[in-house]
């Protein structure tokens, strides 16, 4: 029986690396959601019991209690091979000096641990920031989805003005600090669009703030202030697709939605950049660049 302690250390240590549950699972012909429930309940408990003194027949009937989609006889009778299928598979996300994507599976390597930090935040989402069409609040919805095997990073939802959504990933650190990620080009194009979360230190939180990164319609970068504010649980993926994205004037605000608009609509919450001629060894078109943004900021003001 110590090969369950063999098998569970060596799954430990791919799960670090950044292999899916999903890719050991293709590796070894057992579902997915077998793996998921031996890595994450039966192993765990039967080491634990192990170690408190138990017998190692007991210890693995009650870590097998755990769950109901484990067969001890078929557990036993595939163990030897189980255990030598997964001493060969290599890590597929670990870098080396020989090139590779070393920044990408250091992210997708650190999202792994943090992946338990994700669950508080799962939810629908309705988000408020400045618009770019007019002066107005403009209201996206948003979806931070719940884990599923194989994921590394949680999927995340975002809706447009013309009805469209966008699939991202999401990162959620202990440290109060989030990042979504989405494409807003769903082919061909990279035009990358990145939230930045202030995190608060409770679960399942009503507000979250933060700065997104994005481009206007001429393709020139933009960062505006943004608001999350909770509507609920999770809902299908079709029922999200039936949202929409809207802005609403300034002279229709009230309330909370006015509220919204003076945090994230003042000139001062917007910073822009705008795509000249490249300076050529002066500083003549950054200061053009910068006079222009200044007439436009004029005009803009609410």
């Amino acid at each position: 029986m110590d090969k369950l302690v063999s098998l569970y250390e060596r799954m430990k240590k791919l799960r670090e690396a950044g292999v899916r549950m999903k890719d050991i699972s293709e590796e070894t012909g057992i579902a997915s959601s077998v793996l998921s429930s031996l890595y994450s309940s039966v192993l765990p408990t039967y080491i634990n019991l192990l170690s408190g003194g138990c017998g190692t027949e007991s210890a693995l009937d009650q870590g097998l209690q755990q769950v109901n989609n484990v067969s001890k006889r078929k557990l036993q009778g595939c163990l030897d091979e189980l255990y030598d299928k997964v001493s060969h598979i290599e890590p597929r996300f670990v870098s080396n000096k020989n090139g590779g994507r070393p920044f990408l599976d250091d992210i997708e390597k650190e999202a792994i641990k943090y992946l338990p930090n994700a669950g508080i935040y799962t939810g629908l989402y309705q988000s408020y920031s400045s618009s770019s069409y007019s002066d107005g609040l403009k209201v996206e919805p948003y979806m931070i989805s719940s884990i599923v095997d194989g994921d590394t990073m949680p999927k995340v939802y975002c809706q447009n003005l013309s009805g469209d959504y966008y699939i991202g990933v999401g990162l959620f650190s202990p440290f109060q600090i989030g990042y979504l990620m989405f494409n807003e080009q769903k082919r061909l194009q990279l035009a990358l669009k990145v939230v930045y979360l202030q995190l608060p230190i409770i679960e399942y939180p009503q507000i979250m703030k933060g700065i997104y990164l994005t481009h206007d319609y001429n393709r020139n970068p933009i960062a505006r202030r943004i608001l999350f504010v909770r509507q609920g649980d999770e809902i299908p993926l079709e029922e999200f697709a039936d949202l929409r994205t809207e802005v609403i004037p300034k002279a229709r605000l009230t309330g909370e939605l006015l509220e919204y608009y003076n945090y994230t609509c003042c000139n001062e919450d917007i910073i822009r950049s705008m795509m000249l001629i490249s300076p050529d060894k002066d500083t003549k078109e950054l200061q053009r660049e910068k006079q222009l943004l200044k007439i436009l900021s004029t005009q803009e003001a609410p």
